[in-house]
């Protein structure tokens, strides 16, 4: 297990990590969510022992993290870090003798991810002729080429093709099935809601939100009737006194949209279209994106 402690970070005066707390356990994918410089690669470089914390606590597996731990660790930066004069078999020997790994076996793992990811003939082309796709392709292979149990992709799916998108996922979902423990970050919010059951929102070093994505779901609330009909306007009036309707949108004039709180709101709306023509209703859960960006947009309100 991963347990990071009251983590802070500073840069001068300013403070980059501020009272960072969170548990990441095997088998589970924690997202890290927040705008360009909110804080997430500087706790990532934090726990990989990169950059030292002012004050906090990181364990592993109930210890700190050492040079034997760091063995059992994978890092996929934002930035790249790739060697453009090597070859890819030459910097994954480099790599693989960091994590204490054999020319033999260095080679044998990136054969066999080379394959799975569909790029053999790359095995002895120098990085600097390659894609930025395939780049990131190279370094997620780092990444995962000594077998470690605590992964961190740092905005992974960069620079990829969605074919090349769904084989990451694909394979960070073994990865989790494996009992890896696994940290992500990503802008997209889609991927995380995707593949993440816990999240991790923070702004300005701050944690914003913290928890299970489907219960902080449920504690929102907020979920959207999509209906597509002919309201009367007997019936509008009566939704419009509801208790629990925050907005009600009308599109093409056979399209609504009502925002509501909860689950007692959306049956009280449809206890009042009795006089109305209408064809389908849709209900929609509020979004990762949607949350992510009411809690970003209250931290903003709130300065």
């Amino acid at each position: 297990m991963l347990e990071v402690k009251n983590l802070i970070k500073k840069y001068g005066n300013k403070t980059v990590v501020d009272q960072v707390s969170f548990t990441v356990k095997p088998g589970t994918i924690l997202g890290v969510l927040g705008r360009n410089g909110a804080g997430k690669s500087t706790i990532f470089r934090c726990i990989l022992n990169i950059i030292d914390q002012d004050k906090g606590t990181i364990l592993y597996n109930s210890k700190k993290i050492d040079e034997n731990a760091m063995n059992k660790i994978g890092y996929l930066p934002e930035e790249g870090s790739l060697i453009n004069t090597y070859t890819v078999s030459e910097l994954c020997i480099y790599y693989g003798a960091l994590k204490s790994m054999s020319e033999e076996k260095s080679l044998s793992e990136l054969e066999k991810w080379l394959k799975r990811f569909q790029i053999s003939e790359y095995m002895n082309m120098k990085i600097k002729d390659l894609s930025k796709g395939n780049r990131q392709k190279i370094q997620f292979i780092i990444a995962l080429l000594h077998n470690p149990d605590l992964i961190i992709l740092d905005e992974p799916f960069s620079g990829l093709d969605p074919i090349s998108v769904e084989m990451f996922k694909q394979v960070i979902c073994e990865l989790k099935e494996q009992g890896k423990i696994i940290l992500f970050s990503s802008h997209i919010m889609g991927q995380v809601e995707s593949l993440c059951e816990d999240i991790l929102i923070i702004d300005k070093g701050k944690i914003l939100l913290y928890g299970n994505l489907n219960e902080i779901k449920k504690e929102y609330l907020a979920q959207t009737i999509d209906i597509v009909g002919n309201i009367s306007d007997e019936d509008m009036e009566a939704i419009k006194k509801i208790d629990g309707v925050k907005n009600i949108e009308v599109k093409d004039n056979e399209k609504y949209i009502i925002n509501v709180e909860n689950q007692s709101n959306i049956n009280s709306v449809m206890k009042n279209l009795n006089s109305s023509n209408i064809y389908k209703v849709s209900i929609i859960d509020i979004s990762l994106n949607d949350i992510f960006l009411d809690k970003v947009g209250k931290c903003y309100e709130e300065q």
